[in-house]
């Protein structure tokens, strides 16, 4: 890595949770254990996945440090973990990166020096970490979907791109104009007399002057996806009005009311 010591990307502080890196190794692995696997294999999965970084001298200290503080604070340090941790500490090696910082030096020190006071008392009991919700979107790029709200109006989505991390799948749409109870169905096709599919509407709390609006349809939380229902599949293959950039995120949860806000008068 081509960087100063004192100067780590990513890096803010000398906490522990003060750096990227860290933060999410301690999100991956709940996230690992809300999915079902046990603390051995997400350790296992996390060694693999952050392979380069743990063979990297200045990293590797993050790692087990977040992943050791993480284990023991959800009740499942495991001893090769613990281990690993502790020759770490012992060496002193994650020092060097801080010592041309003096005052932040005295604080990591302080820092590691309790984690290693907090890894040799008894870890609490095992902690029910829940499953993080994904957003997992079934459809693909050119797809146009209808989505049905809560008054049974329909709004025609095309979908322009496709947005897909840790997080889970989401389609990133743009809005045809269209709203109504009823679509303009023929021999299993939109009408081209009723509809213009490549009539674009903006959503009016998201309108850049001269630019159409696309953005990433997802969720955070479970109980605010709309149910599958609510849902249906019109067309595939279907152009764009607009490239793939610079979108932004409308949550399942508001969708209706910015709907409403869109096509009311």
């Amino acid at each position: 890595m081509n960087r100063e010591k004192k100067t780590f990307m990513g890096t803010w502080g000398p906490a522990i949770y003060s750096d990227d890196l860290a933060c999410d190794i301690r999100d991956d692995f709940k996230q690992l254990i809300g999915d079902g696997f046990n603390s051995e294999e997400a350790t296992c999965m996390l060694e693999k996945e952050y392979k380069d970084l743990i063979d990297d001298s200045d990293e590797n200290s993050v790692f087990w440090f977040a992943l050791a503080d993480t284990q023991w604070k959800t009740g499942r340090l495991i001893d090769r973990v613990l281990k690993n941790t502790l020759k770490i500490i012992d060496s002193r090696s994650d020092l060097e990166r801080w010592k041309e910082d003096p005052k932040n030096f005295k604080k990591r020190e302080t820092v590691i020096a309790k984690l290693k006071q907090q890894l040799l008392t008894d870890q609490p009991k095992e902690k029910r970490i829940t499953k993080v919700y994904r957003e997992e979107s079934k459809f693909n790029i050119g797809d146009i979907f209808s989505y049905q709200n809560r008054l049974e109006n329909k709004a025609l989505f095309r979908v322009i791109g496709i947005h897909q991390d840790k997080g889970g799948r989401s389609a990133i749409c743009e809005l045809i104009n269209w709203f109504e109870k009823e679509l303009p169905i023929k021999n299993e096709l939109l009408s081209k007399d009723k509809i213009d599919i490549n009539k674009i509407s903006k959503l009016k709390f998201r309108t850049i002057q001269g630019e159409k609006t696309q953005f990433m349809l997802a969720e955070t939380v479970a109980k605010y996806k709309p149910k599958e229902e609510c849902f249906k599949l019109i067309t595939t293959n279907s152009n764009s009005q607009q490239n793939c950039a610079g979108y932004s995120v409308v949550f399942w949860r508001d969708l209706d009311k910015l709907l409403a806000n869109e096509f009311e008068k």
